[in-house]
C-alpha cells in the first residue's frame, strides 16, 4: 500500500503572536490526539534556549494537568472547548486521555522532559550516545580553551627556526602597514575561525594545505604582484618619456588628469583606482588641450601626438583593467596567508589537549554530528531516532544554522515519508543571530523551495496578542517605511509585508525623543531623561519590575545600571552590575598582586592611594610623605605599615586558600558594610569556583580573574522589583508592560573589522576556491572590480538587516508603553531610518525634539 507523504506545516510568526501557546497547543493536539497515553515518547521538540524549553515542558504538564481534572479552571476553559471540538472528542473522553497521559508522563518524567530540549543538548545527546565507550565531558567555555590552545602553541613556535622567521616576517609586514601585531591575538582569530560553524567548509579546504603548500602558493601570488606592478611601473615610464622625446611638457593638458594618472602608475599607486570620471570624459572628447591654449608650439605637439598618446592610454587602461581584479584579491590575502599557514599546529594543539583531557567543545557539536552523517559512520543511531520520533516541533527556526538544520532535517523528512508530522515556526524578522551561524535565509529558502519527501502548508499567525493597539500600529508603519530603503529584494519584501492585526487591546503610548547629537555630555542627558521617566512612571501606579531598559552593548548597560544604583534605584540586570568596578574588590585583588608579585611598587601605590583616599587606613603626615615612607620596605614591614593592627601578616597568609586569605583582607580593612555586601559575597563566590578550576595559586587566580572579571557581577532574584536592564539580544522572547531605549542610535555598520571568504578562481590559488579576507572600509570605492564591490555590497546588506532585526525584536517587547531616546544620526546610524518614517508620515519638524503616538 503507499503511503502519501504527509505536510510539512510552517508558520511565520512575528513578534507577540503568541507562538509558544501556539506550539504548546499543538503539542497538546497530538498527545490527545493518539490513543496510546505515551506519545509523548514520539514528540520531538527544539527549542533555541534552556529557558524556552522550560518554559513549554511547564505549560504542557499544566494544561495537561488541568484538563485530567473534572472541573477545568476558568482559564483553561477555552482552550478545554477548543481541543475537545477540533478533535472530536467529548469531554469526559478529553477527561479520561489527558488523565492517562498526565499519569505516563510521571512515570517516565525522563523521557518527556529529553524530547522537549534545546538543540544543542539533543545534537550533544547524540554524540554522546556513540561515545558512550568512551569518557567525555562538554566544554562551555570555547575561549578559555582556545587561549590554553593558543599559548602552547605560541611556546612551541618561538622555539622553532622556521616558524619564528614565519612570525617575524609577518610581524615586520604589518608594522610595515602601520599596524600593532600582537602575535596572541592574532593566533586566537586564527583559532576561532577553525571552530565558528559559519567558517566550516571554508576551514576544512584549508586543512588540506600544509606549511610547504602555503610557502609555494605565497611565492607564486608575490611573483605574481610584482610583474603587475612592473607593467604598470613601466606603462608610467614610458608616458613620461614620450613627452620628454617629444618635447611636450606635462603641464600643456587642459587638465593635469592625465600626468597624474600615469604619476601614480609609475610610483606603484595602483591599488586604490587612478581613473576618474573627469579622465575618462576628456580621453573619449579627446580634449587634451584649451581652444585658448596660449603655447602654439606644445598645441601643435600635442596635436601631432594625439593617437600615439590615446593609444598609450588605452593599452594601460586594458592592461590595468584585465589584471586588477586578481591584483587586488592577491594584495589583500598575502595580509593574512602567514597566520593562516598556522591553522595545521594550531589543528595539532587542538586535538592534542581535547584528547588529553577528554573533552568536546560545545561550539564543534555540530560539525561532529554533520561530519558522521556525511561519512555515512552513524546510520544505525538515526535508523534508532527514525524509528523512535514520529512527529517534530522546531522553533525559533530562524535562528537555527545551516549544520543544525541539515542534521536535523533527515529526521524531519523521514517522519513525513511514514505519516509522521513537522511544524516550524520562526520569524526572519528576529534573526539577530547571524555570528553564531543563524541566518533568515535558509527559513525563507524552506518556504519557497520545493521537496519530493513532503508536502508544504505555509501560513502566517496575523495576530499580536502582546502590544497595545498603538505600539502595534507604530510598528507597523516604521517597519513598512524601513523596507523601501533596503535594496535587497528579499529583505525588502520581509518587512514590506509584514502587517499584524491587533488583539482587541486599545490603547497604548509610543514616545520618540530626538536629542541634539552636539551635547557633550549626550549619555549623561539621555540618563537624566531616563530617569525622570522611570519617575514618572511610578507616579502612573507602575513598578520598577514592570520597566525593561533595552539597550545596544553590555557598556551601556553598565553606564546605566551604576547611575540608577547611585541614585538609589533597584535594579535587576543581565547587563550585570560588574564586581570589578566595585573599590573594595579592587583592594583586594591589587592586595593579592602585591603578595604575588613584592616588588611590584606601582600596584603598592594604587592600593596605598585607594585605602588612604576612601579612609580605610589613616596617617598622621600627608599622603605623599607616606608614600614614599614605606614604599619600597620589604613586604612584610609593608604590610605592617598600611595594617595598623597587625591583623594580616605574611607569616599568616601562609598556607592558607585563596577563599580564606580574601576574608583576611575582607576583616583586616574593616571592607565589608550593607552597601556593598552583594558585590562582596559574590567575589567571594567567584573565589570559591575559581579554586575549583585553577587550583590555589594566586597567580593562577589572578590570571583568571583577568579573563573572567568582564562578566562576574552581583546576582539579583528576578521576584524583586526592580527595573530590567537588558541587551536586546537577550530581551528576544520576553515582553514589558513598559520599554525604554536609550540609545536608539547605534551604527548599523560595524567599526570592528570583520572578516569573510571570498570565492576566486581555484587555477590562480593553487586549487584554492575562496580566500580569507578583511573586509576593509576603502572596498566600497573599488568600482573596476565586480567581485570585490558585489561582495561588499551583500556584507553591508546583511549588516543592514541585522541591525533593523535589532531594532524590530527591542521595538517589540512592549506590551503597554514604548519609549525611545536617540540622536540625529546619518544613514549609518539606526535613528536615521526612524526619523526617515517620520519625515514620510510629514510629521517631521526640525524644531521638534518629541514624537508621540497614542496616549
Amino acid at each position: 500500500m503507499l503511503v502519501l507523504p504527509s505536510t510539512l506545516k510552517i508558520y511565520n510568526a512575528s513578534a507577540g503572536s503568541g507562538k509558544t501557546t501556539f506550539l504548546v497547543i499543538n503539542y497538546l493536539y497530538v498527545l490527545l490526539k493518539s490513543p496510546y497515553p505515551d506519545e509523548f515518547k514520539r514528540v520531538l521538540a527544539l527549542t533555541f534556549t534552556k529557558k524556552a524549553s522550560e518554559e513549554m515542558k511547564n505549560r504542557i504538564l499544566q494544561c495537561i494537568k488541568e484538563f485530567s481534572n473534572k472541573k477545568v479552571k476558568k482559564e483553561y476553559c477555552f482552550l478545554f472547548d477548543h481541543i475537545t471540538k477540533n478533535l472530536g472528542l467529548t469531554k469526559y473522553q478529553l477527561y479520561q486521555r489527558s488523565e492517562k497521559i498526565l499519569f505516563a508522563i510521571l512515570h517516565d518524567f525522563f523521557s518527556f522532559s529529553k524530547n522537549i530540549s534545546t538543540i544543542d543538548k539533543f545534537t550533544y545527546n547524540i554524540i554522546k550516545s556513540f561515545l558512550s565507550d568512551r569518557e567525555i565531558n562538554l566544554e562551555m567555555d570555547t575561549n578559555r580553551f582556545l587561549l590554553k590552545v593558543v599559548d602552547n602553541v605560541l611556546y612551541r613556535l618561538k622555539n622553532s627556526e622556521i616558524w619564528s622567521n614565519i612570525l617575524i616576517q609577518s610581524s615586520l609586514e604589518k608594522l610595515k602597514e602601520g599596524k600593532n601585531w600582537d602575535l596572541r591575538k592574532e593566533l586566537l582569530k586564527i583559532a576561532h575561525i577553525m571552530v565558528e560553524e559559519n567558517n566550516f567548509f571554508f576551514v576544512k579546504k584549508i586543512k588540506n594545505y600544509s606549511l610547504e603548500d602555503f610557502i609555494q602558493l605565497k611565492n607564486i601570488i608575490i611573483k605574481r604582484t610584482k610583474i603587475f606592478e612592473k607593467k604598470c611601473k613601466k606603462k608610467g615610464e614610458k608616458f613620461f618619456k614620450f613627452l620628454e622625446k617629444n618635447s611636450i611638457q606635462k603641464d600643456s593638458f587642459i587638465h593635469l588628469e592625465l600626468p597624474r594618472f600615469f604619476q601614480k602608475l609609475q610610483n606603484g599607486n595602483i591599488f586604490s583606482n587612478p581613473f576618474n570620471e573627469r579622465l575618462e570624459k576628456y580621453m573619449k572628447k579627446e580634449t587634451f588641450y584649451s581652444q585658448f591654449f596660449y603655447d602654439k608650439n606644445q598645441k601643435t605637439l600635442i596635436e601631432k601626438n594625439r593617437k600615439k598618446i590615446l593609444l598609450l592610454y588605452e593599452k594601460t587602461k586594458s592592461i590595468y583593467n584585465k589584471n586588477i581584479s586578481n591584483y587586488l584579491l592577491d594584495k589583500l590575502f598575502l595580509k593574512n596567508i602567514n597566520i593562516l599557514s598556522i591553522i595545521h599546529e594550531i589543528e595539532k594543539e587542538f586535538h592534542y589537549i581535547k584528547n588529553e583531557k577528554k573533552i568536546i567543545l560545545n561550539a564543534e557539536l555540530n560539525k561532529i554530528l554533520y561530519e558522521k552523517i556525511i561519512q555515512g559512520t552513524f546510520p544505525r543511531i538515526y535508523e534508532k531516532i527514525g524509528m523512535q520520533y514520529k512527529h517534530y516541533f522546531i522553533d525559533e527556526f530562524q535562528d537555527v544554522s545551516f549544520l543544525q538544520w541539515q542534521n536535523i532535517r533527515i529526521l524531519v523528512e523521514n517522519a513525513l515519508s511514514e505519516n509522521g508530522s513537522a511544524m516550524i515556526v520562526g520569524d526572519p524578522k528576529q534573526s539577530i543571530y547571524r555570528w553564531r551561524g543563524g541566518d533568515a535565509k535558509q527559513f525563507i529558502k524552506l518556504i519557497y523551495s520545493k521537496s519530493n519527501y513532503y508536502k508544504k502548508e505555509i501560513k502566517t499567525i496575523e495576530k499580536n496578542f502582546r502590544s497595545y493597539e498603538e505600539i502595534v500600529k507604530f510598528n507597523n508603519l516604521l517597519y513598512q517605511s524601513i523596507s523601501k530603503t533596503f535594496n535587497s529584494t528579499l529583505y525588502q519584501d520581509i518587512y514590506k509585508n509584514y502587517k499584524q492585526k491587533t488583539c482587541n487591546k486599545s490603547g497604548g503610548y509610543v514616545e520618540i525623543n530626538f536629542i541634539n547629537d552636539d551635547n557633550k555630555n549626550y549619555k549623561e542627558y539621555v540618563y537624566s531623561n531616563i530617569k525622570n521617566k522611570i519617575e514618572q512612571l511610578l507616579k502612573q501606579k507602575y513598578t520598577l519590575s514592570d520597566i525593561a531598559i533595552l539597550v545596544r552593548n553590555n557598556k551601556e548597560g553598565h553606564f546605566l545600571s551604576e547611575k540608577l544604583v547611585k541614585d538609589g534605584m533597584i535594579v535587576n540586570t543581565s547587563v550585570s552590575l560588574l564586581i570589578k568596578n566595585q573599590l573594595e574588590i579592587q583592594i583586594i585583588i591589587n592586595f593579592f598582586h602585591i603578595i604575588a608579585y613584592p616588588h611590584c611598587y606601582q600596584k603598592r601605590v594604587i592600593l596605598i592611594l585607594s585605602l588612604l583616599k576612601n579612609k580605610f587606613i589613616h596617617t598622621k603626615i600627608n599622603d605623599h610623605d607616606f608614600i614614599m615612607k614605606i614604599l619600597f620596605l620589604p613586604l612584610n614591614l609593608f604590610l605592617k605599615k598600611i595594617l595598623f593592627k597587625n591583623l594580616l601578616t605574611l607569616n599568616k597568609l601562609y598556607n592558607k586558600s585563596i577563599y580564606n586569605i580574601s576574608e583576611d583582607i575582607i576583616e583586616a580593612f574593616g571592607l565589608l558594610n550593607k552597601q556593598n555586601s552583594t558585590y562582596i559575597y559574590s567575589f567571594l563566590d567567584f573565589v570559591y569556583r575559581s579554586t575549583k578550576r585553577v587550583g590555589n595559586s594566586i597567580i593562577d587566580f589572578l590570571d583568571y580573574w583577568e579573563y573572567k572579571k568582564e562578566k562576574e557581577s552581583i546576582v539579583i532574584s528576578d521576584h524583586i522589583n526592580a527595573i530590567r536592564i537588558m541587551t536586546i539580544h537577550k530581551s528576544k522572547g520576553l515582553q514589558f508592560p513598559v520599554v525604554l531605549i536609550p540609545f536608539t542610535d547605534w551604527n548599523i555598520f560595524s567599526k570592528k573589522k570583520e572578516e569573510i571568504w571570498i570565492d576566486v578562481n581555484p587555477n590562480f590559488y593553487s586549487g584554492l576556491d575562496s580566500i580569507y579576507l578583511e573586509i576593509e572600509t576603502y572596498f566600497k570605492h573599488i568600482k573596476h572590480d565586480n567581485n570585490i564591490r558585489n561582495f561588499y555590497e551583500y556584507y553591508l546588506s546583511n549588516m543592514k538587516f541585522d541591525n533593523i532585526n535589532l531594532l524590530y525584536v527591542a521595538t517589540t517587547r512592549s506590551i503597554e508603553q514604548l519609549i525611545l531616546f536617540c540622536k540625529h544620526g546619518n544613514n549609518k546610524s539606526i535613528s536615521f531610518y526612524i526619523k526617515n518614517f517620520l519625515c514620510e508620515k510629514k510629521i517631521w519638524n526640525d524644531k521638534k525634539c518629541k514624537y508621540i503616538f497614542g496616549r
